[in-house]
């Protein structure tokens, strides 16, 4: 049988475009990890004064699935991303995926473990 995805409805103000914002998360988004709280990274966009801005949006979510903090980076118009932006993002991510790997070494041991039995 197919399990059907929950979402939990969340809200955050943008201090950018000074809008409050209605966000889906799945109810099980936080299964799984070990740090908390845990990056949520997504786009939006704003109108100001006319003009068009992309915002690179982090929601920090805990264990709870509730929002904890919100980080809002506007992106560059040259370039997508800023030198620094780049690096943040990817130091971010980076962090993501070594906790990720942690995990997985971790549950390979406990596969292993549970096939030894």
């Amino acid at each position: 049988m197919v399990k059907k995805n929950k979402t939990i409805t969340r809200y955050y103000t943008c201090k950018v475009c000074n809008k409050t914002h209605k966000i889906k998360l799945n109810t099980n988004i936080a299964e799984g990890r070990t740090k908390f709280p845990f990056p949520h990274v997504f786009l939006h966009n704003s109108i100001k004064n006319g003009e068009l801005k992309e915002l690179l949006t982090i929601l920090y979510i805990d264990k709870d699935v509730q929002i904890r903090g919100v980080e809002i980076q506007e992106l560059g118009d040259d370039n997508l991303f800023s030198k620094e932006q780049v690096v943040k993002i990817t130091s971010t991510l980076m962090e993501e995926i070594e906790r990720l790997r942690e995990d997985n070494l971790k549950l390979m041991e406990k596969i292993k473990k549970l096939k030894k039995k």
